[in-house]
């Protein structure tokens, strides 16, 4: 089914007005606390300062590749031991409306964040000049920022960059120098050597992200993008993290996917998370997409409610939180749920589980390549 494409549009809202009340939604549909959901607003609003007060319009110009239609932010929600974090993806616009403008608007934010608490900047400042270029690729991913919230926590941050800045074929040359700028060239050396067999596999280094934090806990993300492939090989990157399980990861993509076997061509991810000290990558998230996968949000719906129940989670957040999404729209919103993630953080507990919603703004853009 084609997805109903600007069911969401409002062309006279501003960006900012058009985030605060999909993330209010979200935040009702959990039940957070007012007053705690207001502060973080409030910094949602400083983030997104200038160019949040740009009406949405007709279009984002430049189109940004966060989603299908060029909209520049994604909301989602993820379940870590059960208790619900809200996050949003930006690409900040810059003024000048061309892809180099929206990385110096990126590179100006980061730089602003550098203040607030918990929040340091010195990783990605090292390896900044690996991920920008004097010329963008209008149709790649570009400088992004995340902002994560955990209820009774404070916000903390992260930005993603993409290791083709500098041509696809420098892409792990790229990733192996930042990874020694930020002292975990030991870490990275057992997907180093492989990357290129992975590559031939169809696993395309799509990618990196580090959390903007102070803790040693404090995370380098390098993200792969599954090429058309038969369901057993999806878990070909994850099976190099320590504490993935692959016995449970077969079971969440058989419930996701509603099968076990046959090809997977929609392009699903997986992520593979670097820590300090670590000999190898700790942890592997996977992204399966739905759209492609399932035939609207009632399907999608059901498949990510018994996973949830499979793990020991409540699904019922879940549905609150599609509830007070479109509780103004017709009934066949189609595919606002656009990825399930699945991460294993330990042999007994409950999995983490996430929902990416992609909201239909603009008219999809044509298909390139």
């Amino acid at each position: 089914m084609t997805p109903a494409l600007g069911l969401f549009h409002d062309p006279e809202k501003t960006f900012g007005q058009f985030l605060e009340e999909k993330w209010t939604a979200v935040c009702r549909g959990l039940g957070t606390d007012r007053r705690e959901t207001e502060n973080v607003l409030r910094e949602l609003r400083d983030v997104l300062h200038p160019w949040g007060s740009r009406p949405v319009g007709t279009r984002c110009d430049p189109p940004s590749y966060i989603s299908v239609d060029g909209f520049p932010a994604e909301l989602s929600v993820s379940w870590k031991a059960g208790r619900p974090e809200v996050r949003i993806l930006f690409e900040s616009l810059g003024s000048d409306p061309t892809p180099e403008g929206s990385q110096e608007a990126g590179r100006a934010l980061t730089r602003r964040l550098a203040g607030r608490p918990g929040t340091d900047v010195t990783r990605y400042l090292a390896l900044e000049d690996l991920f920008t270029a004097p010329v963008v690729d209008r149709f790649r991913p570009n400088l992004w920022h995340s902002l994560a919230w955990q209820p009774g926590h404070r916000p903390h941050y992260k930005v993603y960059l993409n290791p083709q800045a500098h041509g696809a074929d420098h892409t792990h040359a790229v990733v192996a120098e930042a990874m020694r700028r930020v002292g975990l060239e030991q870490a990275w050396e057992p997907v180093g050597r492989r990357v290129e067999e992975l590559a031939d596999r169809g696993h395309v280094l799509e990618f990196f992200a580090l959390d903007l934090a102070e803790s040693r806990s404090a995370r380098v993300k390098v993200y792969f993008r599954h090429c058309p492939m038969p369901v057993r090989e999806l878990d070909a990157v994850a099976a190099l993290a320590l504490r993935h399980d692959p016995r449970r990861a077969a079971r969440a993509r058989a419930v996701v996917y509603g099968r076990d076997r046959g090809i997977v061509s929609n392009d699903p991810l997986t992520c593979l998370a670097f820590r300090e000290g670590a000999a190898g990558p700790d942890e592997a998230n996977l992204y399966l997409r739905l759209p492609g996968n399932t035939t609207d949000d009632t399907q999608s719906a059901a498949r990510i409610a018994r996973l949830m129940r499979m793990e020991g989670v409540d699904p019922l957040p879940h549905a609150e939180v599609l509830r007070h999404l479109t509780a103004d729209l017709p009934g066949d919103t189609t595919q606002l749920q656009e990825l399930c993630s699945y991460r294993t953080t330990s042999a007994n507990g409950p999995a983490d589980i996430g929902l990416y919603l992609r909201f239909s703004t603009y008219t999809a853009l044509p298909a390139t390549g």
